[in-house]
């Protein structure tokens, strides 16, 4: 017989993985009666983080945005007119969706979830960054070096923001329960000091996983390896020879020196991986492995087999979440999302702009599918309830940016698309144009619909906003002469695209985006 102090699960409180593993939720107070708080306040989650980086971008406007006759505020910002309206979802058949590309199945993007996406429109790199992977989370530097202006960035590489994070007491205040500070999947998405804690040393690439089993066997402890059980701390075994070298030998470089450190710290790091106490109900591990999808040899073109791959990582994830074992994901997606067997880059990606629509409806519906196959089904596997009517999903943000906007390897007017209000600290149910209608200066081409680059405000702010929702200081993050977090350098030839008023927003929350 149930007791009064026991927790009301419902089958919502469990996880069923595609990977085939069932994962029952821990004990959430919120959902205890209250007179077992003893006086505690309710729950209140720390917010979660997830980033999907996708490559290229140039998917035209008609099917990426929502139509225009959405935006009906306007707002004086920064030296231009901004735009904002609500987002309204539509049902055609099956499908439901607020544009072409964010679309999926009406009877999993329901009003109810739709009114918890945000899509972004206006976010600026404003210098030519080329093909890149870090301006995504605000590492610049890690590009090809394309133009003068690619050159210029790679000379000032800086952590992106995930690894800001995941090493910022203020967004992990307790790291008891945490066996991955940050989930990394995908190489080169992910930069950090090498010595995180300092902030300190050279800036590398973090190493990735491919291989959801593994993911799954780093955040999950079983039952029967107990790691808490007393042994002697891993750095103890170096530390004596540590102090010896550090301290007494003159020969010793200070990169030599900076190296020594850094080792000492991933060790202390491991030691405190292996202190960690995990107790989320029963895990079985997955039956499948992504990895048995990712060596098939029609992988490449195959969108249901990259579909099952990136599930599988999204059922890690939304486990990772519920157990605490860690709150951030970031995750660059290479796929196509495409039966193409051709060139992509060459025939889909330089071939976006043609007349003709060809190459442009082969990469709208891959960006489609990769909506609905991956970003739309970990939303909907957090959307379930946490305690007082608010979701997993409203306690993380989701965020998808693409390589470009509008035009192929052009970082203007990049596409952000968001699930989630980051534990109530983001407006949601909107579609935000930050662009400068009243600046054409910038260059565009007609394909019959006029596509056309116009000045946005700086893409810092949006990582800036990211931080402060996320409950990293400001104090933490901006350095220099303006907020918002990156690199500030403005290309060649762009000065008049971006004066100075764009850069002195760069620290505010950006308009109508925050939920205050």
């Amino acid at each position: 017989m149930r007791t009064p102090r026991q927790p009301l699960l419902a089958r919502r409180h469990f996880l069923q993985g595609a990977g085939g593993f069932t994962l029952a939720l821990p004990v959430l107070r919120s959902l205890m009666p209250r007179d077992t708080w003893a006086g505690d306040p309710p729950f209140a989650a720390n917010p979660r983080f997830v980033a999907f980086a996708t490559e290229h971008g140039g998917v035209w406007e008609e099917f990426m945005f929502p139509g225009a006759s959405t935006l009906t505020d306007t707002q004086s910002y920064a030296g231009r007119t901004i735009r904002r309206g609500a987002l309204t979802r539509t049902v055609d058949g099956a499908m439901a969706g607020v544009s072409p590309v964010l679309s999926g199945a009406a009877d999993v993007l329901t009003d109810a979830l739709a009114a918890k996406l945000n899509v972004l429109r206006g976010l600026d790199c404003p210098f030519y960054l080329g093909h890149h992977r870090g301006g995504h989370l605000g590492n610049f530097a890690d590009n090809d070096g394309n133009g003068a202006d690619g050159v210029v960035a790679q000379g000032s590489p800086m952590p992106t923001i995930d690894q800001v994070m995941a090493w910022s007491p203020s967004f992990y205040p307790d790291l008891s329960t945490t066996l991955e500070r940050s989930m990394i999947v995908g190489s080169r998405v992910s930069w950090g000091w090498s010595s995180p804690e300092s902030g300190s040393g050279s800036i590398q690439e973090l190493p990735p996983v491919f291989s959801s089993l593994e993911l799954f066997n780093r955040i999950f402890v079983p039952v029967e390896d107990d790691l808490t059980s007393a042994r002697p701390p891993v750095v103890d075994r170096v530390l004596d020879q540590y102090r010896s070298l550090r301290q007494s030998d003159r020969r010793l470089s200070s990169a030599d020196r900076q190296r020594i450190d850094d080792h000492l710290e991933r060790l202390d790091e491991l030691q405190r991986r292996l202190e960690v106490t995990v107790s989320c109900g029963d895990v079985m591990p997955p039956s499948a492995n992504s990895t048995d999808e990712w060596n098939s040899s029609s992988f490449s073109y195959d969108p249901a087999a990259q579909r099952r791959f990136w599930q599988l990582f999204n059922d890690v994830i939304a486990a990772a979440f519920v157990c605490g074992t860690s709150r951030i994901a970031v995750l660059r997606v290479t796929d196509n999302f495409s039966d193409f067997q051709g060139d992509w880059h060459q025939a889909v990606a330089h071939e976006a702009h043609a007349p003709d629509g060809g190459a442009q409806g082969t990469l709208w519906t891959a960006h489609q599918r990769f909506f609905e196959d991956v970003m739309l089904d970990l939303a909907r596997k957090l959307d379930i309830d946490e305690g007082d009517g608010v979701t997993m999903l409203d306690n993380t943000l989701i965020a998808w940016s693409q390589e470009s906007g509008l035009f192929t390897h052009e970082s203007v007017s990049t596409p952000v698309v968001t699930f989630g209000s980051a534990a109530g600290e983001f407006a949601t149910g909107q579609y935000l144009d930050y662009r400068n209608l009243a600046d054409e200066g910038m260059y565009g081409w007609s394909n019959g619909s006029d596509q056309r680059l116009n000045p946005g405000l700086s893409y810092n702010q949006w990582l800036g906003n990211v931080l402060t929702a996320m409950g990293v200081p400001k104090a933490d993050y901006e350095s220099g002469e303006y907020g918002g977090y990156g690199q500030v350098y403005v290309g060649e030839g762009r000065g008049q695209y971006y004066p100075s008023a764009v850069f002195d927003a760069a620290g505010d929350m950006l308009p109508w985006l925050g939920s205050a």
